[in-house]
């Protein structure tokens, strides 16, 4: 397929383009309820159908893309202080994670993402952190660097995961659903446009990917705007549960996958 003189979904055949395009209004239906969720999901299904760096970096792009949508709810509820006591120690953790990322093999990543994505997602529900908890609230000058380094290195390195793990920090502070996916939305935001940036000059963002990615636009915004609008009817526990579940589904894909291909 050409775009504009640009070489787009090349060696992909029209039903998996059409494929591709329903996973990715998918995922930001995801999105939308949770405020994030969807990288995981693009990330699998994507690299079935892309190489996995292509499907990695595509994800990025386009969730940068439909990320502008969610941000006046994320000023409206989110806690900026929160948020930028976190970005301080996550964007130089994201570049480092991106020039590991150039150099990881693809099985490797699929593991890797799923294994971590599913760590986080279970030390959320089985209260591994509670523990923690006074302390973390105690000491937000030492807790901070330690989420925020590991949320970045996740993210510059996979892609995907690093939310689930910092939503574990997120919510010892804010407890209320819209507050958390207010504060949620904005971390993302930081995250997407520092490590967009940071792939952009490891030269992994090419034109190619970017038609890609502004053809599965509209889509992804659709159906981001109609998963808004479901979560605003959710009662917060039910928040919570589908949200534990959607992830621990998609880790659990991507680890097998990686491992299939392993063997």
């Amino acid at each position: 397929m050409n775009l504009f003189g640009t070489e787009i979904f090349a060696g992909l055949l029209a039903w998996q383009v059409y494929l591709l395009g329903a996973v990715y209004a998918a995922a930001f239906f995801v999105k939308g309820i949770f405020g994030y969720g969807a990288v995981p999901i693009l990330i699998l299904a994507g690299s079935m159908l892309v190489e996995p760096h292509h499907a990695v970096v595509l994800a990025a792009v386009s969730n940068l893309a439909t990320h502008v949508q969610y941000l006046p709810d994320g000023l409206r509820n989110g806690q900026r202080a929160l948020v930028a006591r976190a970005a301080l120690f996550l964007l130089p953790a994201i570049a480092f994670g991106v020039w590991v990322f150039a150099r990881l093999e693809g099985t490797s990543l699929s593991i890797l993402a799923g294994g971590i994505i599913l760590f986080s997602v279970l030390a959320d529900a089985r209260g591994w952190l509670k523990p923690l908890e006074p302390w973390v609230r105690a000491h937000p000058r030492f807790s901070a660097p330690v989420f925020g380094t590991t949320a970045g290195l996740i993210s510059g390195i996979i892609g995907a995961g690093a939310i689930a793990f910092i939503s574990l920090y997120v919510r010892i502070f804010e407890r209320e659903r819209q507050g958390f996916r207010g504060t949620i939305i904005l971390v993302t935001a930081v995250i997407l446009i520092w490590r967009t940036s940071m792939l952009t000059l490891a030269g992994e963002i090419t034109w190619s990917v970017a038609g890609e990615a502004m053809l599965l636009l509209p889509g992804g915004l659709l159906a981001g705007w109609l998963g808004t609008r479901v979560s605003r009817r959710l009662a917060d526990a039910t928040f919570f549960r589908a949200y534990r579940a959607v992830l621990c589904l998609g880790a659990a894909i991507m680890i097998f996958r990686g491992l299939m291909t392993a063997a």
